[in-house]
Parts: structure tokens; sequence; C-alpha cells
């Protein structure tokens, strides 16, 4: 089935892209769709979801855009945005850049993100800075790792995976920073990569009323109370107070929420 992704990163061909099937893997993505790397370099990862998405090194790229497939990697379909980064980035960086971003995007609901990503993002700038000792590392990841199986929604569940995945790739770019010095950011004087620039509004979940049969799992489950209802009646979905987060979707007994896209 197709879908419109935002490509963006360090390649030649940034933009929306349609991409045709399931079964094509992300090298496909970035060699023809995207052009290829920019100015010759090699590709070192992809961030895939944004906010609640995760992290693929370049050994991974031959894994197909199918999100049951790319589940097991900490990867989930997010805001449809898929970021590029070349040889050069620093992976420290680029999680601090996404973490800073990640605030914008919640809710504020509950105490784990609105609380726990502000710590990390105060954390992982500091890290960033060569200021973090190992003890307020450990603190770090254990913040993420509380926050990934406290947080209500699948939004504030995912925003740990591009710092876990990041650590797991690249851990001696960490252990640089926890050491004071890091070449590539020392080096990179380009402009950081930007997190953002997200196609949501292009997307609206709705509920299709003749496949909804009224069980209201999915308003029991949006923690944004954007989805009402009578029982035993199709529910809807407002777009105004809907963040997107998708867990409507993954309740839904019965396949009732789709993404609609929409031209704007």
């Amino acid at each position: 089935m197709a879908r419109i992704f935002m490509l963006k990163g360090d390649i030649n061909r940034p933009g929306h892209v349609d991409i045709p099937e399931e079964s094509t893997t992300l090298r496909e993505v970035v060699e023809q769709l995207g052009g290829g790397m920019a100015n010759g370099k090699r590709c070192k990862a992809v961030q895939i979801g944004g906010p609640s998405g995760g992290l693929l090194s370049a050994e991974q790229l031959d894994l197909p855009l199918h999100f049951q497939q790319l589940k097991p990697y900490g990867i989930r379909r997010g805001d449809s945005v898929i970021t590029v980064l070349d040889e050069d980035r620093c992976m420290v960086d680029v999680a601090c850049r996404f973490m800073q971003y990640t605030q914008t995007e919640f809710c504020g609901k509950c105490v784990s993100c609105r609380e726990g990503t502000k710590r990390m993002n105060e954390l992982l700038w500091a890290l960033r800075n060569y200021r973090l000792s190992e003890e307020d590392f450990s603190l770090l990841m254990d913040l993420g790792e509380m926050i990934s199986v406290t947080a209500f929604c699948n939004l504030g569940r995912g925003s740990f995976s591009t710092l876990q995945s990041a650590v797991k790739y690249f851990p001696e770019e960490f252990r640089g920073h926890l050491d004071g010095h890091c070449a590539l950011c020392e080096n990179d004087y380009r402009y950081p990569i930007q997190p953002g620039d997200l196609p949501y509004n292009r997307i609206c979940l709705v509920v299709d009323p003749a496949i909804c049969r009224g069980c209201s799992k999915c308003a029991r489950n949006c923690h944004a109370n954007a989805i009402t209802g009578v029982v035993r009646s199709p529910f809807s979905i407002d777009p105004e107070k809907c963040v997107k987060c998708y867990t409507c979707i993954e309740a839904c007994p019965f396949d009732a929420i789709k993404e609609v896209e929409l031209d704007v």
C-alpha cells in the first residue's frame, strides 16, 4: 500500500516521497527516491518516525519499510518522516536534537513525558557539551527506560527509542562525550540536523462508521480525550485534540481506524 513520507537529512533530493510498496527497502528509499547521499558521503544511520520512532544503522538498510517487520527494532510509524544521516554526524548530537524536539509534540498529560523528557533533555545537552558524569549518564538511561514503560501513550513510550538505539549502535561516540572529546562534533561546521517539518497536517485519523462496532476501546485508550461516542454506535476522533500517537489504531480490535492523507 502506497504511503507518503517526508524524506530529509543528508541526501540529494529531500522532500515528500511516495513509497510504492511496503516491500520497498530503506536502501531503495535512500538511493533511488532520495537520489543517494549528499556530497558523496556514506550513510551512517536513518531515523524513522520522529519523536516516537527509532534509529537504524547503515547495516540495516536492506530491511523493508514494513512496520510489522521493523517493530522488533524499536521502529514505529510515528510521523512518517525518514531522516537520513551521513558518516560525519555525531549520534550524541542527533539524539540531543531529537529529544529537544520530542518535548514539543506531547500532550503533557502524564508526568512521565512532561517531566521525564524535560530531565532527559537537560542531561543530554550536558552530555553533548562534555559535562555529564558516568553516574548521570546511568540516570539518563534509567529515565528513558522508565518513561518507555510508564507513559500513557505510544508517543511517550517511544520517546526513548532514538537515544536507546543510538547508544546501542554507536557506543564509542557516547564514550567520547563522556571522556570530553568528540572529533565529529568538533570538525562538523554544518547546520545541525533538524527534526521536524512534519507532515502532520497531511495526516488525519478517522473512524470508519461502517466498521466501528462502538466497543469504546479506542476512547478508553486515548489519553488526549480526542475520541468520543456512544457505546454500540460509531465513535469519532477530534482532529484538533488528536496527537497522532496511534494508540487507538493498535487498540481497535476491528481495524476501524484509518489514516487519511489530506491535500493541503
